[in-house]
C-alpha cells in the first residue's frame, strides 16, 4: 500500500482547505477519504484529487458543511438526554440523590458565608474555566492554510453556557424576587429550598454538559 510522503500531505492539507468548508470534522473526513483514496488506488496523486474533485464539488462541499452542525447538535441533544435520564435510574439514582443530600445540609445548615466560599465561588470559578477551555480548544483547529471551527464544540457550547444562565439567575433571583431592602444574603437564609434547587440544576447540567463536551461523536458527514 502506498503512503503520502510530506510533501503531498502538506499539497493536500492545503488543497481541502481552500474547499467551502467551516467544521474541523468535515475537513478531517475529507482530508483521510483523499488520502485513503491514494493510498488504497492505483491512480496518480494528481489524477486521485482530480477524481474526488469531480464530486466533492463547490455545492455538494457546500451542502455537506450546511447540515453538518445539524446531524452534530442531533447527536448532542441525544447524548445530553440520555445522560440526564441515567441520572435518575438505578443505581445512578443513588449518586443524584446523595448530592441533592448533600445539597440540601449545605444549604440548610452550614452559614450562609460559608457557602459562597466553599460552594458558590468555586462553581463561578468552574463555570469560567469551561468557557475558557472552549475558547483555547477553537483557536487550536488549524490546518492547512485555514483555520476551522468545531461543529461539535458549537454543538455542545449550548449545554456549556446553559450552565452559565442558570447561576446567573441564581444570584439575581434575590434582586428579581425580593425586597429591594432585604439584602441577597437573607434571601438565600429565607428560602433555601430555591437556592438548592438552582444549585442542584447548575451542577448535574455542568456534569452532563462536561460528559457531552468529552464525548466521542462519530457522525458520517460524507
Amino acid at each position: 500500500m502506498r503512503t503520502l510522503t510530506v510533501e503531498q500531505k502538506e499539497q493536500l492539507a492545503n488543497h481541502i482547505a481552500k474547499k467551502p468548508i467551516k467544521y474541523i470534522e468535515l475537513y478531517n473526513e475529507l482530508y483521510d477519504h483523499y488520502a485513503s483514496s491514494y493510498e488504497n488506488g492505483e491512480e496518480t496523486f494528481e489524477e486521485i484529487i482530480a477524481e474526488l474533485d469531480e464530486h466533492f464539488q463547490y455545492q455538494k462541499v457546500k451542502t455537506i458543511n450546511a447540515n453538518l452542525l445539524k446531524k452534530t447538535k442531533k447527536s448532542v441533544n441525544e447524548i445530553y438526554w440520555s445522560e440526564f435520564k441515567n441520572s435518575w435510574r438505578w443505581p445512578q439514582i443513588l449518586t443524584t440523590l446523595g448530592f441533592l443530600s448533600l445539597g440540601f445540609f449545605i444549604i440548610e445548615y452550614l452559614p450562609i458565608k460559608v457557602v459562597m466560599w466553599s460552594v458558590v465561588i468555586p462553581m463561578l470559578v468552574f463555570n469560567a474555566g469551561i468557557f475558557l477551555y472552549g475558547l483555547y480548544l477553537s483557536r487550536r483547529k488549524e490546518f492547512g492554510s485555514k483555520k476551522f471551527k468545531s461543529a461539535h464544540l458549537d454543538a455542545s457550547q449550548f449545554y456549556l453556557s446553559y450552565t452559565t444562565s442558570i447561576f446567573n439567575l441564581a444570584i439575581l433571583l434575590p434582586v428579581i424576587a425580593g425586597d429591594p431592602d432585604t439584602s441577597g444574603i437573607h434571601f438565600f437564609e429565607q428560602v433555601p429550598l430555591i437556592v438548592l434547587f438552582f444549585m442542584i440544576v447548575f451542577f448535574t447540567s455542568s456534569i452532563i454538559g462536561l460528559k457531552v463536551f468529552k464525548s466521542k461523536i462519530r457522525v458520517q458527514y460524507l
